[in-house]
């Protein structure tokens, strides 16, 4: 038996040297390709916690964008834990994935699925900005061990933290893996695994998983004999209420937070509200006065009041109103421009020669500190606006930087705003 243990170790050791040797260095999001094995080193921007999907900034990369498909079981986490019987803490699957947060700086070695997306083998902690609390426990094991290592001496033993029956309302469901995400009326998102036997019971008949709806609220009855911490595998599931009944079962009251990240092509932003983010789609929002809300509107850092409902794990919000109690002056918004002209102007087109001092990835608008009258003009541009380079080429908008020296073409119109006609690098 140590003759077997001492070859197992072994083959693994050569396995992941291997691994070494053979995987590919990407350094840009276009090099991750369709069935090569690979790693890449970037900062995460994004997380999903439903899907088990990450975002990366690649280091050598700043404006593509790598998709982590991280697998909900065996998908490996080093360097996200303390340690546990003298040896390194590893998590495995979902206990994993819970601990990944947005800024952390991570190695991700894997297979690409495709240009830009990765299946994640192995996910490594290099470096976060801000210390942030585990969540669930990890194992100090490798995926092919039974249990942790046992130190010499005497472990403090521990009771394993198990749970009661769940009650929320369904957000997503994945039958084919047989997992649904739920969130509970303390707003917190709940992963729950289930199989092809797992029972849905509804008004007296009994259903499968594939038959559960977003929108559904539903009790877990969890099995405690293999649920613990935040890994929660269902004995029975019961539907309170359907979501094809009607009622309030979609409804939510409010969503309010931090906004976190904004996406301003699709309309779509995420808020912190201290408990976890949440998607928010923009697509029908107001403010309180009845005007249009859009994600170019906000910058992150805001803090909003939502009010709407969900579609599935999104919050669809109807209402917007923007919270500024507690915030440092200034903190909630850009600085004001300066007005351009400071007198009266006529309406029509005007030429700015001056330099970028707010980029479209830093503000809804693009600031431009005009060389020629020491003012500061508040563009409004589309984030994929054609820019012409110094060279001849083209790129767009989103991709101009503070201190860019920039020719605009732009039109004023009755209410002082300009709107960008063209806009040239020089």
């Amino acid at each position: 038996m140590l003759r077997r243990s001492a070859n197992f170790a072994f083959s693994v050791l050569i396995g992941v040297s291997a691994f070494g040797q053979s995987g590919t260095q990407w350094r840009t999001a276009a090099d991750v390709r369709e069935g090569v094995r690979g790693s890449i080193i970037g900062t995460v921007s994004d997380v999903e916690m439903g899907t088990s999907r990450f975002r990366a900034t690649p280091d050598d990369d700043r404006t593509g964008v790598v998709t982590v498909q991280a697998d909900s079981v065996s998908t490996q986490y080093n360097g996200f834990g303390g340690t546990i019987n003298g040896s390194p803490e590893i998590f495995i699957g979902s206990t994993g994935f819970s601990n990944v947060r947005v800024g952390d700086r991570v190695e991700v070695r894997g297979v690409g699925r495709n240009t830009g997306v990765l299946g994640a083998d192995y996910v490594t902690l290099l470096g976060r900005p801000v210390p942030a609390d585990q969540v669930g426990v990890g194992q100090t094991r490798t995926a092919s061990t039974i249990s942790p290592p046992t130190a010499s001496g005497t472990t403090p033993s521990t009771t394993p933290r198990t749970r009661g029956a769940i009650e929320g309302i369904v957000r997503q469901v994945n039958a084919s893996d047989g997992r649904v995400v739920i969130e509970t009326d303390r707003r917190e998102m709940i992963t729950v695994r289930g199989t092809t036997s797992t029972p849905v019971y509804y008004r007296n008949n009994v259903y499968k998983i594939s038959n559960l709806e977003p929108g559904d609220r539903v009790r877990i009855e969890p099995d405690t004999a293999t649920s613990m911490g935040s890994d929660i595998r269902a004995r029975t599931i019961n539907v309170i209420q359907s979501v094809q009944e009607g009622g309030t079962s979609v409804q939510i009251g409010a969503v309010a937070g931090r906004v976190t990240s904004i996406d301003r092509r699709n309309n779509i932003v995420r808020v912190d509200t201290g408990r976890g983010e949440v998607r928010v789609d923009l697509a029908s929002a107001t403010d309180t006065a009845g005007r249009r809300v859009r994600a170019s509107d906000m910058q992150i850092g805001d803090r909003v009041d939502l009010s709407g409902s969900y579609s599935g794990d999104v919050f669809v919000a109807t209402t917007v109103a923007f919270n500024e109690e507690g915030l440092p002056p200034a903190a909630n918004t850009a600085p004001a421009a300066t007005p351009y002209p400071t007198a009266p102007a006529r309406l029509g087109a005007v030429t700015i020669h001056g330099t970028v001092t707010q980029s479209l990835a830093n503000g809804p608008r693009l600031v431009v500190r005009d060389t020629q009258n020491g003012g500061t003009v508040s563009l409004y541009v589309l984030e994929d606006f054609t820019v012409r380079t110094r060279a001849g080429s083209y790129t767009t908008a989103d991709r101009l930087k503070d201190g860019d020296s920039v020719v605009v073409k732009a039109y004023r119109d009755s209410d002082g705003n300009y709107i960008a006609q063209t806009i040239r690098m020089r």
